[in-house]
């Protein structure tokens, strides 16, 4: 272990003491400055204003005038307006020497609060690429979410193991579209037809929601089929019950396909994804569809590259322990539909319901 990481721990350490140092450096130089130029400014300001002559200041002793006796008018206007007393110059450059010191002072910490969070800055970002040195087993799991979020809300939806609970029914699918989207080029069509006929479904839920109707899918079948709109089994195509058929094809096909990553199958996801859509979701389709939907799951990724995407990693950082926990999840998420799905078809043929033309 730590011949992989003793060179770039040792290396992000230097970085640190490098920004460490320049930082430090930078603010010193920066306090330095700003007081120099903060002491010229009010300094000068203040012995300006005190009418005291500087000719150090002012150009030097070449600058001043020969000595000249004063004259009697100028001598009678000194009488009327003496000149200030150099008490009160004093006064006013201990006044400015007062201000000055509030002003070092408040540009300092302003500095130093800068140099702080400089500092900040720079411990995080070391912090952070020593975790990604040496990552922790919580670390491990968080790139699995979505499938851990989707077997979750999957988990809710049947109950007493009959009835289907259309709200988690709605919410799961909802996640589930999260997931089926990060499975790449091969899945896009899979997800777009999914997420246009969940928007069907939960139009109806979430309009008849307030009514303490349409809770179970039963029931939702029921209002619509008493508001006129379909033909016996003959459904109206923007209908919750159109989406939700279309919705448990949907599932069943990626059930079938999804059993093809465990390890104990003999099929490539390509093969698999084919004969699942023979099986599932082909009858039902028409010509276009026939030739759209096989050419799009022709672009099925290897066994590899599906399991790096549900786990949400690239494929050279997917461990073997990392492997076995999505794989575990994926059969866990089969076995859980299984019987969703039979409950689901159920329901379907009981209220004559199940549309069987092809689209």
């Amino acid at each position: 272990m730590m011949a992989l990481t003793e060179l770039p721990l040792r290396k992000m350490i230097a970085s640190f003491h490098s920004e460490l140092h320049r930082a430090r450096k930078a603010t010193r130089r920066g306090v330095i400055k700003v007081g120099f130029i903060t002491v010229l400014l009010l300094a000068g300001k203040s012995l300006t204003e005190a009418h005291i002559t500087l000719p150090f200041l002012r150009g030097g002793y070449i600058a001043l005038t020969s000595f000249k006796t004063p004259s009697h008018e100028h001598t009678q206007r000194m009488r009327k307006n003496p000149p200030k007393p150099v008490l009160f110059h004093l006064a006013n450059l201990q006044h400015a020497l007062n201000v000055l010191g509030s002003k070092i002072q408040s540009e300092t910490n302003k500095q130093w609060s800068d140099f702080h969070s400089h500092i900040g800055r720079e411990w995080s970002k070391f912090a952070g690429n020593i975790l990604k040195i040496f990552p922790s087993s919580k670390q491990s799991s968080l790139g699995s979410r979505k499938l851990d979020e989707v077997l979750a809300s999957f988990k809710s939806v049947l109950r007493n193991g009959k009835e289907v609970e259309v709200g988690q029914l709605l919410k799961a699918c909802r996640a589930h579209l999260t997931l089926v989207k990060s499975g790449g080029t091969a899945l896009k069509l899979v997800a777009k037809d999914m997420e246009n006929n969940l928007l069907k479904a939960e139009a109806l839920y979430h309009h008849i929601r307030s009514t303490n109707r349409g809770r179970d899918l039963t029931s939702l079948l029921e209002v619509e089929r008493e508001q006129g709109i379909h033909n016996g089994n003959v459904l109206q195509d923007q209908s919750a019950a159109m989406g939700l058929l279309w919705i448990r094809r949907s599932l069943a096909f990626q059930m079938d396909l999804y059993s093809s990553l465990m390890p104990s199958s003999t099929k490539s996801p390509a093969d698999a994804a084919m004969e699942a859509y023979s099986t599932h979701l082909l009858p039902f389709h028409g010509w276009m569809l026939q030739k759209v939907f096989p050419l799009s799951l022709s672009q099925m990724p290897e066994r590899e590259v599906f399991i790096a995407k549900f786990g949400g990693r690239d494929v050279k950082d997917v461990t073997k322990e990392h492997e076995q926990e999505i794989v575990d999840k994926l059969r866990d998420l089969v076995t859980t539909w299984e019987p969703l799905i039979g409950a689901w078809k159920r329901d379907f043929e009981t209220m004559d319901m199940e549309d069987m033309r092809k689209v």
